[in-house]
């Protein structure tokens, strides 16, 4: 269990569900944007929220679709 103090900041990001991992990473998740928006929507201000969607490479050299939502959050 993560526990944010008061003021404290989350900076992280999110697969998104147009992510091409999704046919073949089934042990992870990968969530829509309004997903990933709710989990944030009780106990944090999102300061910046964006989604990109690109083709690119990975960190081993192979290309795959990106489909990624990066978010910084501050705890209320």
């Amino acid at each position: 269990m993560t526990v944010f103090l008061k003021n404290g900041y989350f900076v992280g990001n999110f697969f998104g569900l147009n992510d091409s991992w999704t046919k073949i990473k089934k042990e992870m998740t990968f969530l829509s944007k309004e997903q990933t928006l709710d989990l944030f929507k009780n106990s944090f201000e999102i300061i910046h929220f964006n989604e990109i969607e690109k083709d690119g490479k990975t960190g081993l050299g192979k290309m795959k679709h990106w489909h990624i939502y990066n978010v910084i959050a501050k705890k209320k």
